[in-house]
């Protein structure tokens, strides 16, 4: 018998309800198990990006919770089905998962009619982060998830994603920060998001994108211009009309 080269490996394993014996292992994710982490809180756009961060989360033991930001009815209601698409995949990474789905679409047009349109996304950025810690902490979970990545658009350079920090006092975690957009791409299609996310639909964000949105914001004109916006009272409002999903 030759165990240095063996024509073939057998493994055994001893547990509690008896012996397996198989001949093949098969790699894993690896990582840690859901939960043991804590909770976050993921915005979830429908798009490539955010399904991915939320998969490396729950890969190193969080469990997800998702918001998603909606413009309807100004839009369709595309967004809406493509997440709860996603959320039917993402279980295979975690047994159960809570979506919100969030009606944006007053917040946005307050925004859109009072603010200058090279701050508006930034504008949105902020009050989404507003909404997203107290359903955080409705939720304890122990931070916010983003899909952003370093310098993708305007609102994720350096100076606009600390803007977009100070509106909140939770931790925001990017897990793709340093990834560029074809690893983004791989990650996708491996957790088998890729083709749902592709499909079309109308982000609330980009509905009303300035042509010039600017990369390096001033936060005290940010700040000053969100002191004459009726923001509380629509969020309030809107907070009424939140849809809660369970899969």
């Amino acid at each position: 018998m030759d165990l240095e080269k063996p024509k073939r490996e057998i493994f055994i394993e001893a547990r509690k309800e008896g012996w397996y014996l198989y001949f093949k292992k098969e790699k894993g994710a690896g990582g840690l198990p859901v939960g043991t982490s804590g909770k976050v809180l993921a915005l979830i756009s429908g798009g490539i990006d955010s399904p991915g961060a939320s998969y490396l989360m729950a890969k190193r033991g969080a469990e997800n919770v998702w918001l998603h930001f909606h413009s309807f009815p100004l839009v369709s209601q595309k967004s809406i089905e493509k997440v709860k698409k996603l959320a039917e995949i993402f279980l295979k990474f975690q047994p159960r998962l809570k979506v919100y789905l969030f009606p944006f679409s007053k917040i946005q047009m307050e925004i859109r009619t009072k603010s200058q349109p090279k701050y508006r996304i930034l504008l949105y950025r902020r009050v989404m982060m507003k909404i997203a810690e107290n359903l955080a902490k409705k939720e304890n979970c122990y931070a916010i998830v983003t899909g952003e990545s370093l310098g993708q658009v305007s609102s994720q350079t350096l100076p606009n994603l600390k803007n977009i920090e100070k509106a909140v006092s939770i931790p925001i975690l990017r897990p793709l920060i340093g990834w560029d957009k074809e690893e983004i791409i791989d990650l996708a299609k491996k957790i088998e998001t890729y083709q749902i996310s592709i499909l079309p639909q109308e982000d609330c964000c980009t509905l009303f994108t300035p042509k010039h949105a600017t990369a390096k914001g001033n936060l005290k004109e940010i700040e000053k211009i969100e002191k004459s916006l009726n923001l509380k009272k629509l969020i309030k409002q809107s907070q009424k009309e939140i849809e809660v999903l369970n899969f």
